[in-house]
């Protein structure tokens, strides 16, 4: 499988499973949106971590054409012309998240957002898809998520929203939608609980990224 060019365009996490070795919960949520699939196939995840990614968009973006997802879905067609696509995709709403983490790429993080041992808050999901290719299944080793023994805390103090607790599962989606859209919001065109975090921070987008992103998420 053609892949390694994966890295050189910052697409540098690549996950592979059989369809038959994901979990039930996964397997129910794919056949209650009536998604075609064989128990043969095999499940492929392609995310970015840092910035090396955006760097490779032809900017200046035009963020009618979604150039993220044209630029991603372009990327699994090199690898395989024939994969069923799941996302990006209009249709399905993947659960990205319960994927991520049963393959290890990922772990839940105290602002409702994922982790990524390697690249910390900065990673993103850019495409899923099947393939009927005989590959070897890929998966990262275990990790616990580094909120867990974080003692400090400086997300949860940076956030003007208060919409962070201790736990992973208890974040207020509410509090920070509502803070993002007040006229005077410190966090409309940034997150500052995100940029507080210390964790691989080396690998932090830049402002023009966040901006970016933060304004998709908030106009979509």
């Amino acid at each position: 499988m053609k892949t390694k060019f994966l890295k050189k365009i910052g697409m540098n996490i690549f996950t592979s499973i059989k369809v038959s070795n994901l979990s039930q919960e996964i397997l129910d949520i794919f056949k209650a949106q009536k998604i075609p699939y064989s128990l043969e196939d095999t499940l492929c995840i392609l995310a970015n971590g840092g910035k090396k990614f955006w760097e490779q968009l032809p900017h200046p973006l035009d963020k009618a054409m979604n150039p993220i997802d044209q630029f991603s879905l372009k990327q699994i067609v090199k690898i395989d012309r024939n994969a069923q696509i799941l996302f990006p995709h209009s249709k399905w709403n993947i659960p990205l998240q319960k994927i991520g983490r049963l393959l290890n790429i990922s772990r839940p993080s105290l602002l409702g957002i994922d982790i990524n041992q390697n690249f910390g808050l900065w990673f993103a999901f850019r495409g899923a898809y099947f393939t009927k290719e005989i590959i070897d299944e890929t998966k990262y080793q275990s990790f616990e998520s580094p909120c867990n023994s974080c003692l400090e805390k400086p997300c949860q103090k940076a956030c003007p929203a208060s919409a962070i607790s201790t736990c992973a599962e208890s974040f207020i989606l509410r509090r920070c939608l509502e803070y993002q859209t007040l006229t005077q919001s410190s966090c409309s065109d940034r997150c500052l609980a995100r940029l507080s975090c210390p964790y691989q921070n080396q690998h932090q987008y830049t402002i023009e990224q966040i901006r970016y992103h933060q304004a998709k998420q908030l106009f979509l």
